[in-house]
């Protein structure tokens, strides 16, 4: 997340505060975290909820282009160390499994 800027979600973009409504969920603002087991390690996944209902609500066919969706979304919003990106996508992918 870069100071100053917030993500919309529902976009798939970054929005300057002030200039667009949002909110990232950092000092306490509304924004929502669901803490997941990332490769064995407990994580705090900033707008989950939202990005996997965003996700959901593309009609994406193949199980790849979600993982690749959710993934990018939730870069959007949270920070995901380097090599860390396979674990982030198959945590995601079973949380969107899981969340009906």
């Amino acid at each position: 997340m870069v100071r100053g800027r917030v993500t919309d979600i529902s976009s798939g973009t970054i929005v300057v505060p002030g200039k667009n409504s949002g909110d990232c969920g950092c000092c306490g603002g509304p924004g929502t975290v669901r803490v997941v087991d990332v490769g064995g390690q407990s994580v705090g996944i900033n707008k989950l909820d939202q990005i996997i209902r965003v996700v959901r609500g593309r009609g994406f066919e193949s199980e790849e282009d979600v993982k690749r969706e959710l993934l990018r979304l939730t870069r959007l919003a949270n920070y995901v160390p380097p090599g860390a990106a396979d674990a982030y996508r198959e945590a995601l992918w079973r949380e969107y499994k899981e969340t009906t």
